[in-house]
């Protein structure tokens, strides 16, 4: 007797239960994965992080630049007393650097999503160096812009928006937030900051 098991203790998905929770950017309703306190794996809570494009470029470069220093090209670790832990963080768009970085992106073994991920992100980063990406940073989360969710935040640090209705447009949630004045001061000094290609 032949008998399958293969559908034994499948759970099937079910419709969710309240349309009113339905996701919407201009409402901020944006699902639990971004909810304003977050509980961790430890189970603490936790402030939301949003990343914008350019501040996934540098921790991802540094994460590559870290992993170089204290592995082996056979995959060991290194002694950390051999590391020197200080020019980790240093992101000035140096070829050396960004030759090196591509080289541990293709080669052989190496993740093929992270070397897409590295060169979407290489083409749509705004901002090149950390010291931009701070000077972003404290402007959007600047006391007159608190209102701002992190969601927000991300995305204005990422979207190269021209004027007040793109960004509107593009981001929602915007409209009930800022003034066409206060964000077009943004939208500004945004564009000063921004890195030419």
């Amino acid at each position: 007797m032949n008998v399958s098991t293969s559908t034994a203790g499948v759970r099937r998905r079910t419709a969710r239960g309240n349309l009113d929770e339905e996701e919407n950017a201009a409402t901020l309703n944006l699902g639990p994965e971004f909810d304003i306190h977050q509980i961790g794996h430890d189970g603490e809570v936790s402030d939301l992080i949003a990343l914008n494009l350019s501040e996934a470029r540098i921790l991802i470069r540094s994460a590559l630049k870290m992993r170089k220093k204290v592995m082996t090209p056979n995959g060991e670790f290194k002694d950390t007393a051999d590391v020197d832990m200080d020019d980790l963080d240093d992101d000035d768009g140096n070829d050396e650097d960004n030759n090196e970085i591509a080289k541990a992106a293709i080669a052989v073994g190496a993740n093929e999503v992270l070397k897409k991920t590295l060169d979407y992100l290489s083409a749509f980063s705004r901002f090149r160096d950390t010291e931009t990406v701070a000077a972003v940073e404290a402007l959007l989360k600047a006391p007159e812009n608190s209102d701002l969710h992190p969601f927000e935040v991300a995305q204005l640090g990422s979207l190269a928006c021209d004027d007040v209705d793109e960004a509107k447009t593009l981001i929602p949630s915007l409209a009930n937030k800022k003034s066409d004045d206060e964000l077009k001061t943004i939208l500004n000094q945004l564009s000063r900051l921004e890195t030419p290609y």
